[in-house]
């Protein structure tokens, strides 16, 4: 957080939160340089939320600014589910993030970045392959980020291509047809002996 002050002789700036009186340590960075004060908070945490504020005192007088910042990490609301398409299918993967402030968006296949057309409107994260092919399966990762933290959701992609659906449709009717011919074949073989032994025994 930071605020634009000035005024002569140069004022000492004060920051709180809430009541308290922020001190400068290794988790909350207080600076105040050519007339810019800045406070870093390090590292947020949800009970970091509140109001804050700038106070710059001088000679002549004090001025206070305050400003409530609800300190938010982003968290995947809605989070990826396995998903297994043919290919040629139209295909668009979807979650809803929270976060303040909005986290950037990116999404990955097996932890490379993925370059294709996404929208993020409203807090709803989604990545729009047009058409799906084989070379797109993998794991999917979205992952969301902001100055707080960052939080990610990730799931399977599975794109079968035509040759792999025939083979799958085929295989149980030909697993059915192979019983069936190994079937006759023993009945064909019993029945050849047990006539060959009827004609054997009338002799």
């Amino acid at each position: 957080m930071e605020c634009q002050i000035s005024g002569h002789p140069q004022p000492t700036v004060t920051w709180y939160r809430e009541d308290y009186k922020i001190e400068s340590s290794m988790d909350f960075q207080i600076t105040f340089k050519a007339g810019l004060a800045r406070l870093v908070i390090r590292e947020a945490f949800a009970e970091d939320s509140g109001r804050f504020t700038c106070t710059a005192t001088n000679k002549a007088g004090s001025v206070s600014t305050s400003s409530k910042e609800d300190l938010v990490r982003p968290h995947f609301v809605e989070r990826l589910r396995n998903v297994s398409v043919k290919e040629g299918s139209r295909l668009e993967m979807a979650v809803k993030a929270t976060g303040n402030p909005n986290p950037d968006i990116v999404w990955l296949k097996n932890s490379d970045i993925i370059v294709l057309r996404m929208i993020n409107e409203f807090g709803y994260c989604s990545l729009d392959y047009g058409v799906a092919y084989s070379r797109d399966s993998g794991v999917i990762t979205c992952r969301a980020t902001n100055k707080y933290g960052t939080d990610h959701t990730s799931a399977t992609l599975i794109v079968k291509d035509e040759k792999s659906l025939v083979e799958e449709s085929q295989l149980p009717e030909g697993k059915r047809g192979l019983q069936r011919i190994e079937e006759l074949e023993r009945m064909a073989h019993e029945g050849f002996f047990s006539i060959f032994f009827l004609f054997f025994s009338s002799c």
